[in-house]
């Protein structure tokens, strides 16, 4: 099904994977894992035939179904068809099977019917004809219009006999049933995609991928946008899946519940080492295996090391003890050469560094928001919102996907206006806001460059900003080493682009910080890392996650469920619902 033999990747001048060789059977499951940076991206690029490797081969199925954290296409999901009509949720959906053309020339022949089949008021000609006692009309026309409509339907017939015969009215219901497990069972099949959150948009995106017939899906984190019933119904639909499927996830439940093998990517060791069993199973495996390369190490070092021992005391003695050192010189060799690879022993992982000064203190009080309200045209994402935020405080804001969580954000940071109220800020107030779909970084910039604009961005103007080289330290800090500070931000995977995006935090020196799944894409280490900084964070606080564990760590003050409107003392109840937001 898909088999790499000896496959070697690098990028940006770093070698990532070497003679990496792995096969995966029909039907199975598969999670790869590593820590952020290892290549993890890169390769499931490759394995799906968009990028070469330096060396090797892969074989890969006809038929491959992805879904990346790259932001979605825009002429996928936005904009108008062919025929100028906006795109639509059913127009997404259909192109999964290649039924969009069909369904739209079906759509067409209908407007077109519904024209020819209007009635025409009758028409009178005064002439020649007249005077010779004769009425004028459209015989012909008529004639005319109905030949038209009968080819009309003839081709009808032919378009929908072929919708059918490729599952056009099943696909229907299947649509339906895959965008109510994903949380967007309120969504019509005919709304356009224009009118969908950035969320909705991500979603509809797996239910598309997932509603095509591939032989072989690859997955890029998808649980990234999903409330916790639809992260539930995934595993489930991943699990009673027929076909293979290879994902990319630090959503370690959903790595338990769904698959049946690891492939583990080592970033040290550029190795790739397959692990029979869940993520569970394979943490386990890996620790025995490295428990006995240590072990194995330990022993055979310490038998080296008597060996040695003895050569040395009998090599200045007599001539037959002078052999006797040489053979013990030769076994010595051999159990050098007999060592464990030092791939397989365990390594020290590198982690990432951050934390969030201030450059300096807000007011007391940081924002006054007073009946806000905010619309795209249609109905209020949220209204009537009404509350005071003071100094240090820890904000979590609740709400189901599509509530206007990440509107609210934007709105408080001051990137788009409200429709109706208003935010006030208080005095010396610095925001910095992080966008779960990075639209803050400039793809077309090295990180350098990123990060001299994010010290020129700051709002606290530094007597002596740092220089380039303290710039590349601090990209260290974020595990990005090297060369890569010369790489370009758009090539970076979904989690070095979290780790980017904290170093631009962390040298803006701000004082209130809005944060948008700050945790999305991140490893167990670094995601921890973050928990870490946040925790001690000294300034202002507002967050959207859906992350228990995260948010209870955080320890906030207060919640704000957008459904009721209101700012109230954070409970433990309010975690059952960070899961469904």
């Amino acid at each position: 099904m898909l088999e790499a033999r000896g496959v070697a990747l690098s990028r940006g001048g770093r070698t990532l994977v070497h003679d990496a060789s792995f096969l995966i059977g029909r039907g199975e499951k598969v999670g790869l894992v590593g820590v952020n940076g290892a290549g993890k991206t890169t390769l499931l690029h490759a394995l799906r035939g968009a990028l070469d490797p330096d060396s090797g081969v892969i074989i890969r199925p006809r038929r491959i179904g992805y879904l990346g954290q790259e932001r979605l296409a825009d002429d996928l999901l936005a904009g108008a068809n062919d025929d100028g009509e906006p795109v639509t949720v059913r127009d997404v959906m259909l192109a999964g099977r290649d039924l969009a053309r069909l369904s739209a020339q079906l759509r067409a022949i209908e407007a077109q019917m519904a024209l020819t089949s209007a009635p025409e008021p009758a028409e009178v000609t005064v002439g020649a004809s007249s005077q010779n006692g004769h009425r004028g009309g459209k015989r012909g026309g008529a004639s005319s219009d109905e030949d038209a409509r009968e080819r009309l339907l003839w081709r009808y017939g032919e378009l929908e006999e072929r919708f059918q015969q490729a599952g056009g009215y099943a696909a229907e219901h299947q649509m339906s049933e895959l965008l109510q497990g994903l949380g967007l069972g309120d969504v019509e099949l005919d709304r356009p995609v224009t009118a969908l959150s950035g969320g909705q948009k991500t979603r509809l995106a797996l239910a598309r991928t997932l509603f095509a017939t591939h032989d072989l899906l690859l997955l890029d984190e998808p649980t990234n946008h999903l409330d916790g019933p639809a992260t539930l119904w995934l595993m489930e639909y991943l699990g009673r899946y027929e076909g293979t499927v290879l994902l990319i996830s630090h959503d370690l439940e959903l790595l338990d519940q769904a698959i049946t093998r690891v492939l583990h990517l080592d970033a040290m060791g550029r190795s790739v080492t397959m692990y029979t069993g869940n993520y569970s199973s394979y943490q386990r495996q890996r620790e025995e295996s490295e428990e006995r390369a240590v072990a194995e190490m330990e022993r055979k070092q310490e038998k080296i090391t008597q060996l040695q021992t003895q050569a040395d005391w009998a090599r200045g003695k007599t001539a037959k003890l002078a052999r006797k050192a040489k053979v013990l010189d030769h076994r010595i060799e051999r159990l050098r050469d007999d060592l464990p690879d030092a791939s397989a022993l365990p390594r020290r992982q590198r982690l990432m560094k951050l934390n969030l000064p201030l450059a300096r203190q807000s007011g007391r009080i940081v924002f006054r928001v007073e009946r806000l309200a905010k619309s795209y045209g249609g109905p209020p994402v949220f209204q009537n919102l009404s509350f005071e935020l003071e100094r240090g405080k820890r904000l979590v804001v609740i709400g189901r996907n599509g509530a206007g969580k990440t509107t609210l954000l934007k709105t408080l940071a001051g990137m788009i206006p409200p429709t109706h109220g208003r935010v006030e800020l208080g005095q010396m107030v610095d925001i910095g806001y992080y966008a779960q779909e990075h639209e803050s970084l400039h793809m077309h910039l090295s990180l350098l460059e990123e990060m001299r604009l994010a010290v020129a961005d700051a709002p606290v103007k530094r007597s002596n900003p740092p220089s380039d080289t303290q710039l590349r330290s601090i990209l260290g800090r974020f595990l990005f080493s090297g060369e890569q500070a010369f790489q370009k931000v758009g090539s970076l995977s979904g989690g070095e682009k979290t780790r980017l995006a904290l170093a631009r935090l962390m040298v803006g020196g701000y004082n209130t910080l809005l944060l948008d799944e700050p945790t999305n894409n991140l490893d167990p280490a670094s995601r921890d890392q973050v928990c870490e900084a946040l925790t001690s964070y000294q300034g202002t606080l507002i967050i959207v996650s859906h992350d228990t564990e995260f948010v209870e760590a955080l320890e906030p003050d207060l919640a704000l469920p957008l459904a009721q409107g209101h700012v109230r003392y954070f409970e433990a109840s309010h975690l059952a619902q960070v899961s469904k937001t």
